[in-house]
């Protein structure tokens, strides 16, 4: 269905009112091919939606939305070992968790409750609780807008890396994702070693995926404000990744900070850590305020305008830059 001057409020999860000069959702790849073929408007630009969880729309869109909702979770081809599936890009993520948990299949599970949609997952590579989309994607179909031609990604050629795929560079701007083959296995073991994950697992009469996924979503529901109440994002920036040398001054000076190991001997610094240890949790521009349960997550209190959570996002990067060296810089996508 193509609509004109259509509002975008209810498909960003900031809440931010603005709208697109065309909008255009669909439910099957037909549908899309139709639209492609007959109706876009290949002189303006466009813009590829998902559950518009990770995004923030700076003004009105003069171009084309392009949104899928197309829903589908096929077995392409299954061993003893593992199942190949290939799941539609409209598939609303968490839900795509919830039916591998339900099959017993493992791969996916720390990313519980993560919003947006499987499309999404594959542009963003979306991670949590050490865990990443990345590690499961075989290979990524995508139409061409304007030559309408498929092409099959592999996961190589996805490109992925921290947050980051070759569907956010240049060279693959053209594209739209239809659909995201995953590998999963039939049996696995569970990665505990984030947070209080292990604790609370360890505390619980059954040990299974269920029971994983149960909890990531008791701790993300304690932790994130629901954002069909609370506009917001969810982690709004990217945790930095310094190099040894950098990490080793920035703990002589404060031995208390949160870090991981990341890949080539680097190390990733929690950046929720820093913006609280900045002593900006609740701290506001506007109505755009940093979270005072999670410091990683900026709200809109109620009338934020995209200008409000940009001042704000750019206020904490300043403060964190004066106080630790550190440049953070945003997870979300500015529209």
């Amino acid at each position: 269905m193509i609509y004109e001057n259509y509002s975008l409020k209810k498909h960003n999860t900031f809440g931010i009112d603005c709208s697109a000069r065309y909008f255009f959702d669909y439910e099957n790849n037909a549908e899309l091919y139709d639209f492609l073929r007959n109706d876009f408007q290949k002189d303006l630009p466009f813009f590829v939606l998902g559950g518009g969880s990770n995004v923030l729309f700076t003004k009105n869109f003069a171009g084309t939305i392009i949104h899928s909702r197309s829903k589908g979770i096929e077995i392409v081809r299954e061993t003893s070992s593992d199942v190949l599936l290939r799941v539609a890009s409209g598939e609303v993520w968490d839900d795509f968790v919830a039916w591998a948990v339900e099959h017993n299949l493992y791969g996916i599970e720390n990313l519980s409750l993560i919003p947006g949609t499987v499309g999404a997952s594959a542009v963003q590579n979306i991670g949590a609780y050490g865990m990443e989309a990345a590690q499961s994607i075989v290979a990524v179909r995508a139409v061409n807008v304007f030559t309408l031609e498929e092409r099959i990604f592999s996961a190589e050629e996805c490109a992925f890396d921290y947050r980051h795929s070759v569907f956010k560079t240049e060279c693959a701007r053209n594209f739209c994702i239809t659909s995201v083959d995953f590998r999963l296995r039939k049996q696995g073991e569970l990665l505990l070693n984030y947070g209080d994950l292990k604790a609370r697992f360890e505390r619980s009469e059954e040990q299974n995926l269920q029971t994983l996924r149960r909890i990531i979503c008791d701790i993300r529901n304690e932790k994130l404000p629901n954002p069909e109440i609370t506009g917001n994002a969810g982690s709004f920036f990217k945790n930095p990744i310094i190099s040894q040398e950098e990490f080793t001054q920035l703990q002589q000076k404060f031995p208390n900070v949160v870090y991981y190991p990341a890949e080539n001997g680097q190390v990733k610094i929690a950046a929720g850590w820093l913006i609280e240890n900045a002593g900006l949790k609740g701290f506001c521009v506007g109505a755009a305020q940093v979270h005072t349960r999670q410091a990683l997550v900026l709200i809109n209190t109620g009338t934020a305008t995209s200008d409000d959570i940009i001042a704000l996002a750019q206020e904490i990067e300043y403060r964190v830059f004066q106080q630790y060296g550190v440049k953070i810089t945003p997870e979300v996508l500015y529209v």
